[in-house]
């Protein structure tokens, strides 16, 4: 900023020569035409001397009159610029910590993202590990129950069979003790039967 500053007060102080060549070249412009007046070619020094002088206080007045205003302009120009460079300055540096802060929370974002994801999977690999044993228990289940029924069904079948054969043994034996059997044998059965029911009154 302090070669800024120097430039303007370069400028300031390269303006004020410029400002005099320029009104002496125009005073000088005056006089010559003042000389094709019809005076002849003699030069009214004493007139120019007046002029001259007259000239030098007007700038010299003007200089110490606008030397303040255009110096407070320049400055506060000055000011101003500098406050708007820093202003942006703040306003950059402002951006670029945003931006960096958005790019270490899009970075965050990205693995939370992984995170959450590797969560859903594991939580889904889970369940689907509990829906596995589960199954598995009622597949057991079931196929315990379907034994004891198989098992109830073959003792229920057993008795059926075994009473079938009794039934078909007494039926079978009936028969051969019918066929077998004589009146005297019969005789013989009912009385050892009568005496038995005795006995056991």
């Amino acid at each position: 900023m302090c070669e800024r500053e120097r430039g303007y007060e370069m400028r300031v102080k390269g303006v004020l020569p410029l400002l005099c060549a320029a009104s002496l070249l125009a005073l000088q412009g005056i006089c010559w035409a003042s000389e094709g007046g019809g005076h002849g070619s003699h030069l009214n020094w004493t007139d120019f001397a007046y002029r001259l002088v007259a000239f030098v206080i007007l700038v010299a007045i003007l200089v110490k009159l606008l030397k303040k205003p255009i110096s407070s302009f320049l400055s506060s120009r000055r000011e101003g610029i500098q406050e708007l460079l820093a202003e942006l300055e703040s306003k950059r540096l402002d951006a670029e910590q945003r931006s960096s802060e958005y790019q270490a929370k899009l970075a965050a974002l990205g693995d939370e993202t992984k995170k959450i994801v590797a969560d859903l999977i594991a939580e889904g690999e889970a369940e689907r590990q509990k829906i596995i044993e589960s199954a598995q228990k009622q597949a057991d289940y079931i196929k315990q129950q379907a034994q004891l029924a198989i098992q109830q069904e073959i003792k229920a079948a057993r008795e059926g069979l075994r009473e079938e054969i009794g039934d078909l043994t007494v039926a079978a034996a009936e028969a051969i003790v019918r066929k077998n059997l004589k009146p005297a044998d019969q005789d013989r059965l009912v009385r050892d039967f009568m005496t038995r029911v005795v006995e056991a009154k």
